[in-house]
């Protein structure tokens, strides 16, 4: 381990034999060395410090035999977090001589770096503008929000912690405040979130944040006592939200950070009228860490594991129910005509891993959608309900995409088009969207979350599913 002045302690990495990395900040430290091999001190580079640090005379020596350097070198490889002890500078370390002629204890140590605290609090609000095609009528379209998150900040001992320049990752709450509380409600939500760093100095870093959960306590549409709600047909919704902000650190431990924030709420089909709900303002917090933390640089290319670009092979299945309004030839209420209904398909599709971050999907849908062709009608004076048969209520779509890969974890977003419908219906576009997550469980399987949509933000149904996944370069 070691530890810049002012900061934790942090893993330190061997690049040759006297030359070692920080991989948190932009800091190195080179051993120096006289005539005779012995080491005379070390020289520090961090930032603009350029400095060397003797050694201390008073110290006993500690030395490094030539074949304890070179297990050294192979357990830092091999663990990717086991560092040598800044300190032998301070200690007195003597380079090239025999081990054995050196008092046990004064032998060199490899330990594997301690845990460090990376976990803290932080707490935002959020001035909105409410987006939806509701008419409410009991206040204005603006909302304040609150959120409170505990998080976990990354620190270097994954490959997908570089990859991604030491992202955080946590759970939160939200509390919102609409001016429409009447129609909406006062809402809550729980999600997790993750939080994609991009330094632009010491002190400084532009923060991307995408968060996905479930939200309750919505005034859902009733046609008696809340028939303006239109936005949200049910008490309960699934929540996502995503922001762009600065974040500049006051001290190691508490930094502040503002920008922008955008919000949306719908049940995802499972309970009509669903339009949808959206909020989109600014928005300002505090971060506090439990321990002392940096801002880390971004990983040098040569910390990155090597990138392969790869061919995939993907099957899968998923369904979910739909609440659906049937067709009618008489004046038959909606909420009346309202009916839940299953679907689900297959999806089958090759996707190129063509960089790190993610990739290209091409595939096939067969879906089955049973609120196809569904009426309500009135004939003779008696009402009548039906359906297409079960035979024609399939379709087949062909879709091409992108998904975005964080280690296990994925999102993506699909846009296909139906190619052949056993039931033909004027009023049920052929261009779908599909708007998902993905975690692989392992090598093979992987679970989905998504929401089907059609006209880019009517969603038709949720899906749950699981798939298999075969790969080669």
């Amino acid at each position: 381990m070691g530890q810049m002045s002012g900061q934790p302690k942090f893993p330190i990495f061997a690049e040759t034999e006297t030359l070692f990395f920080f991989k948190v900040v932009d800091a190195t430290l080179q051993f120096q060395i006289d005539g005779s091999g012995a080491v005379t001190g070390v020289r520090l580079r961090e930032g603009p410090i350029d400095q060397v640090l003797p050694r201390k005379q008073s110290a006993s020596s500690v030395t490094l035999h030539a074949r304890r350097r070179s297990a050294v070198k192979r357990m830092t490889h091999r663990s990717g977090g086991v560092a040598i002890v800044a300190m032998f500078v301070a200690a007195g370390t003597v380079h090239g001589q025999d081990v054995d002629r050196q008092a046990p204890e004064a032998d060199a140590k490899v330990e594997a770096p301690a845990s460090t605290n990376g976990w803290f609090v932080r707490v935002a609000s959020s001035w909105t503008r409410v987006l939806t095609p509701s008419n409410f009528v009991s206040g204005e379209n603006v909302a304040r929000t609150l959120t409170v998150d505990i998080g976990r900040q990354t620190d270097g001992t994954r490959d997908w912690h570089r990859m991604y320049n030491y992202p955080s990752y946590g759970v939160g709450v939200f509390i919102g405040r609409f001016d429409q509380h009447r129609e909406l409600g006062h809402p809550f939500a729980t999600y997790g979130f993750f939080s994609w760093p991009f330094p632009v100095s010491d002190r400084a870093q532009v923060t991307a944040d995408f968060g996905l959960g479930v939200s309750w306590n919505w005034a859902g549409f009733d046609p008696k006592t809340n028939p303006m709600n239109t936005a949200l047909g049910s008490a309960v919704a699934y929540h996502v939200d995503a922001d762009i902000a600065l974040r500049y650190l006051a001290n190691t431990r508490a930094s502040v950070y503002t920008g922008v924030n955008v919000a949306h709420w719908s049940n995802g089909g499972t309970r009509q009228p669903n339009l949808g709900l959206a909020v989109i303002g600014p928005k300002i917090g505090v971060r506090y860490n439990f321990a002392s933390q940096v801002v880390p640089s971004r990983a040098r290319p040569a910390d990155l594991p090597r990138f392969e670009p790869a061919w995939e092979f993907v099957v899968g299945a998923a369904g979910g129910l739909k609440n659906a309004t049937a067709a009618t030839n008489a004046l038959i209420d909606f909420a009346d005509r309202r009916r839940d209904f299953g679907a689900f398909n297959i999806t089958a599709g090759l996707q190129r891993h063509l960089y790190r971050f993610g990739k290209v999907a091409a595939g096939t849908d067969v879906t089955y959608d049973g609120a196809t062709g569904a009426r309500a009608d009135l004939l003779d004076g008696e009402r009548v309900e039906s359906r297409a048969p079960s035979g024609r209520r399939f379709t087949v779509g062909l879709y091409g995409g992108y998904e975005h890969v964080i280690a296990r974890f994925s999102t993506f977003v699909q846009l296909g088009t139906t190619v052949w419908r056993g039931f033909e219906d004027v009023e049920v576009p052929r261009l779908y969207q599909r708007y998902g997550v993905r975690f692989h469980l392992s090598d093979h399987v992987w679970s989905t979350f998504a929401v089907r949509t059609t006209k880019w933000r009517k969603a038709n149904f949720l899906e749950f599913g699981v798939g298999y996944r075969v790969r080669w370069r």
